[in-house]
């Protein structure tokens, strides 16, 4: 896999798994991915549709939802990475 070879780096990832009494966001315990992290600022639209802006983007070979985060930054969208073949080599998570 093509992909692969570019993740040089890695990041910790919390999932999401609910709210708390309060509305706040609960995690698993953070675990480590192979990644590469790209500091760009971009527009990307979140899980509601609106337009924000992302500061990070991720790439990663396990896919993610948005409201997790990564290295503590929230995802805000995630988009497979597919190969000409069509198949999925991997995700790419914008994040703020």
């Amino acid at each position: 896999m093509m992909f692969n070879r570019k993740l040089h780096s890695t990041c910790l990832h919390g999932r999401r798994v609910g709210a708390d009494a309060y509305g706040g966001s609960v995690f698993e315990p953070p675990r480590k991915l192979r990644c590469r992290r790209e500091d760009v600022r971009r527009m990307v639209l979140d899980g509601n549709g609106r337009e924000v802006v992302s500061s990070s983007r991720y790439f990663l070979t396990e896919a993610v939802a948005p409201g997790d985060t990564l290295d503590g930054l929230t995802v805000l969208s995630v988009a497979a990475v597919t190969s000409m073949f069509g198949r999925i080599e991997g995700y790419e998570a914008s994040c703020a």
